[in-house]
């Protein structure tokens, strides 16, 4: 027959496992609650890294290696060699770019003139990559722009207006957490002289950003 101190313990004994069980379920409200705010967080961070783009490429310089343009019959010979430094930024703190090999269009008065390979890279947050390509000009279709002439010899100043055009896949990294992939559109007016090799300079008089998620 039981006595009244063993039921005493027993007594103890359950409302010791109650307790026990109270603070699991607080430890485990407490920990959902840190993990369910820490995601609404870094989900936070990552929309603002996100926006507007994760990088904006720009044309820091574009230098003419050499240009010879002569007559011959019945049609120009052209020759041109085009070294482009792209200035790669990243204006997120939180989130850092890794891009894969992308591409460049060059166009010469509404035509593409010229293309170039991109190489891969990487671009910490807040930070910036200068990448040097090598232009391709495509002097075929070059030779079929009516103006190229006047702009090169004639009275067009001796200044190519272009357009470039870069597109950069890659992956945003926010945190070293959250990963998506993104693909960066950048369109800029550049104006490239082409006078001798001593006064030959670039500038770029504006630029446009579009990034797809």
């Amino acid at each position: 027959m039981p006595t009244a101190a063993s039921s005493s313990s027993s007594s103890s004994l359950c409302k010791h496992h109650a307790a026990a069980s109270r603070r699991r379920i607080r430890v485990c409200v407490v920990v959902s609650l840190a993990v369910l705010l820490l995601t609404l967080a870094v989900g936070a961070l990552a929309i603002t890294a996100l926006r507007p783009h994760p990088a904006d490429t720009t044309i820091s310089s574009i230098r003419l290696t050499s240009v010879s343009l002569s007559p011959g019959p019945g049609r120009l010979s052209l020759n041109v060699t085009l070294d482009a430094v792209l200035a790669i930024h990243n204006p997120s703190r939180v989130a850092s770019f890794a891009h894969s090999p992308g591409h460049a269009l060059v166009y010469y008065r509404g035509g593409v003139a010229a293309e170039a390979a991109v190489p891969p890279g990487r671009v910490a947050a807040g930070g910036s990559e200068s990448v040097t390509v090598s232009v391709a000009v495509l002097a075929d279709r070059l030779l079929l722009a009516p103006r190229l002439y006047d702009d090169v010899v004639g009275g067009g100043g001796r200044e190519l207006p272009l357009a470039v055009q870069t597109t950069l896949p890659g992956t945003v990294t926010v945190l070293g957490l959250l990963r998506r992939r993104a693909v960066v559109f950048t369109a800029c007016k550049v104006t490239v002289s082409v006078r001798r090799p001593a006064e030959q300079s670039s500038s770029t008089s504006s630029c446009r950003y579009r990034t797809k998620f």
